[in-house]
């Protein structure tokens, strides 16, 4: 009889043992079910950016998306640092994502170090031979930065891959653009070097039209109060007429000097 209590005893332990792992298998297929990502996708019109994103893509999420809260903004920067776009991630519903990429515009397009390089309005700078980005509004004209400028700036540690930040002032070039892109003499630029001499910003153009060629340097700080696009034109266009190729000297306070180029 003592055996019998004794081996029923020993049996109802290993019954609780066993309902006890039963319970531990069941709540941890339910837990992993409630938490496993229930749903992602990539809405993107290139196929480069959705197999980049996939190799990336954080694979802790995919059992428990909660994660992808937190992972979504190392997703981002680190795409937006590898690749020209903007990355957005959303939470569509409960464990179920999308993210949404587009390709940066290029606004300027850049020589330096020897490349051509795409700069976007907000200042994000990335290699133009690539191909990649949105490239089409940038037209012919090309900014230059010497070398001493990127000194200046301490640029020199600057990547030369990837994405990252514009060696260029954008808010100073946007001013320019808005004050002399709708004049002749900017139309007919083929490149602008940007460079600053005695703590003024310095810009020399570029122009040419048929055979005619044109040196334009201009420091529009020194003319404060003044139209100087509009004077620049007006000598533009009388040197036009007179035909040969010239440099018109906009770095006086109160003249613009003339010389043969």
């Amino acid at each position: 009889m003592a055996r019998r209590k004794k081996n029923w005893r020993r049996f109802r332990s290993r019954l609780y043992l066993l309902a006890l792992i039963a319970g531990i298998v069941t709540y941890t297929w339910q837990y992993r079910e409630w938490f496993a990502l229930k749903g992602y996708r990539i809405e993107t019109q290139s196929s480069a950016i959705e197999q980049r994103l996939w190799e990336i893509f954080p694979r802790r999420c995919l059992t428990f998306w909660p994660y992808l809260l937190k992972d979504s903004q190392g997703l981002k920067e680190f795409m937006e640092r590898d690749m020209p776009v903007t990355i957005e991630t959303h939470m569509e519903g409960l464990g179920r994502f999308v993210t949404r990429t587009e390709w940066l515009k290029a606004w300027v397009k850049v020589e330096w170090r020897g490349k051509i390089w795409c700069i976007s309005r907000d200042g994000r700078m990335w290699l133009f031979e690539n191909g990649i980005g949105n490239n089409e509004e940038t037209g012919n004209l090309i900014w230059r930065i010497p070398e001493q400028k990127n000194n200046e700036n301490n640029n020199s540690q600057v990547p030369l891959f990837g994405v990252f930040k514009s060696p260029l002032p954008i808010e100073i070039i946007a001013s320019f653009l808005t004050d002399f892109n709708s004049f002749k003499w900017f139309e007919n630029a083929s490149g602008i070097t940007f460079e600053s001499r005695a703590g003024m910003n310095l810009f020399i153009l570029e122009i040419s039209n048929g055979t005619q060629k044109f040196e334009l340097y201009l420091q529009p700080d020194k003319y404060p109060g003044q139209d100087v696009g509009q004077t620049v034109e007006d000598i533009y266009e009388r040197l036009l007429r007179e035909g040969g190729n010239h440099t018109i000297d906009a770095t006086y306070e109160g003249k613009i000097l003339l010389r043969g180029l």
